[in-house]
């Protein structure tokens, strides 16, 4: 009996050793909870050339300018939509001088057509007996032929009326079009040069594929997030969760909190919350993490700095 104990507990005490010694710890990184995110611009290949980034840690104040992104193009394309404008200016311009000009030709061919009318109707108001059958009858065609060119004047006036006013419309809804284009371009090229909107540090961004970190010079796609400008007062770790390890954490465990930066500094916070679904990161392998965010226990921590690398283990 006593054997069988023995044995039992022989078993059953390395799988509690290792258990014990089984550390569950999770890589983080301490940033900010009121950052300010730059982003890549909407551009018109998707993509741009970042031609300014101050120095990553440079402390920066509302207003700085902090990024900026190559707008060469965007400056071809927007003196080029102006040169398109003017040629569209002139080119309306003639052709409204060329309408006006056909309006008063047709305005004089009805005034004409109008004076022969009268002369026509005056003749063919002469009695038969005083001039003959025949000539009668000749000046009541006459006025028949003068009725009808009077008619044609008047619609050959409104069908030039109707050009005109279509072409002045058109002229109006081309100027819209060039100033809506013109704004677009100068709108995009405003938004490649980026200003703190709140004091903080500028923090480098990860490329999202190689994990590298963007520098001055690189070429980056449109919603890439290539920086951030890091408010110091309110810091959190974020931290990425096995897919292993997910079933034994949950959202409000507490845990230890070290610094590679500072390895002196012990640190206690809490798990906030927990991503509800996972990501892959390709430099770590196959696996899938969850992303949660960790507070700190203790406010006001003057050591840290946003990008500190964290190592954060569950209080279990």
């Amino acid at each position: 009996m006593r054997l069988n104990t023995l044995l039992v507990m022989l078993a059953v005490w390395p799988l509690q050793a290792l258990a014990q010694n089984n550390d569950t710890l999770f890589t983080g990184e301490v940033f900010s909870l009121q950052a300010q995110e730059i982003f890549v611009p909407l551009t018109n290949n998707w993509q741009a050339r970042i031609s300014m980034m101050l120095p990553e840690g440079t402390r920066v104040q509302r207003g700085d300018v902090v990024v900026e992104f190559d707008g060469s193009e965007v400056a071809r394309q927007l003196e080029q939509q102006l040169q398109t404008q003017r040629t569209e200016q002139a080119k309306t311009e003639r052709d409204i001088a060329k309408i006006e000009k056909e309006l008063v030709e047709a305005d004089f061919r009805l005034r004409l057509a109008k004076v022969s009318l009268e002369l026509a109707a005056l003749k063919a108001d002469v009695p038969e007996g005083l001039i003959g059958a025949l000539e009668q009858s000749e000046n009541t065609l006459a006025k028949e032929k003068a009725g009808k060119a009077v008619e044609d004047a008047q619609e050959q006036l409104k069908d030039k009326q109707q050009s005109a006013r279509e072409r002045v419309r058109q002229a109006e809804l081309d100027k819209q079009k060039g100033r809506n284009q013109y704004e677009f371009w100068d709108q995009m090229l405003e938004s490649f040069v980026i200003h703190a909107t709140q004091p903080g540090f500028i923090i480098y961004g990860k490329h999202p594929w190689n994990r590298t970190k963007f520098q001055e010079g690189d070429t980056v796609q449109t919603s890439f997030r290539v920086a951030q400008i890091a408010d110091t007062s309110e810091l959190a770790i974020r931290v990425w969760i096995n897919s292993i390890d997910r079933p034994r954490i949950q959202s409000g465990t507490a845990v230890n909190i070290m610094l590679d930066a500072l390895p002196a500094l012990e640190l206690k916070g809490r798990l906030e919350s927990i991503s509800d679904s996972g990501s892959k990161r390709p430099e770590w392998g196959k696996g899938l993490y969850y992303e949660g965010v960790v507070l700190f226990e203790s406010a006001g921590l003057p050591q840290l700095l946003p990008g500190m690398s964290a190592l954060v283990e569950p209080d279990l």
